[in-house]
């Protein structure tokens, strides 16, 4: 399954998802559920052999979801318009929005980020394309 950009607000606005690469460096910092080898509740030192047994869950007994860098295409986009990402990832750490090119048209992302719903801010409506880059998880 690959990430995808949903438009959930506007009328127009599409993020094209056209290269994905993941970033293989272990657990996100707050991801630590692991460390106490599912013996209860989270971050509990496992005092007994509950801990240690095997566990089928990839929630609880996880290392967290690895760091996704995404090159995409961003067309038609709308001043506040939000886009919901899903498929591989649910949250978006950071994203940069390229240059429209046109005098008057620029976007940037100004609401979201460390969520899974980003909102555009626009000067005037990006009527053409133009790349991003983005980390999700």
């Amino acid at each position: 399954m690959a990430v995808t950009f949903t438009r959930t607000t506007g009328s127009a606005g599409v993020m094209t998802v056209d290269f994905e690469l993941d970033l293989i460096a272990g657990a996100l910092p707050d991801s630590t559920r692991w460390l106490d080898g599912a013996a209860g509740s989270a971050g509990a030192y496992p005092g007994s052999i509950t801990g240690f047994q095997a566990t089928n869950t990839d929630t609880t007994n996880t290392a967290g979801r690895g760091l996704k860098l995404v090159v995409g295409t961003c067309t038609l986009v709308q001043n506040n318009n939000q886009f919901t990402v899903g498929g591989d990832g649910d949250t978006v750490h950071a994203i940069v929005i390229g240059g429209s090119g046109v005098a008057s048209t620029s976007c940037s992302v100004d609401a979201g980020l460390g969520t899974g719903v980003i909102t555009f801010a626009c000067e005037g409506n990006l009527t053409g394309s133009t790349g991003f880059m983005a980390i999700v998880s």
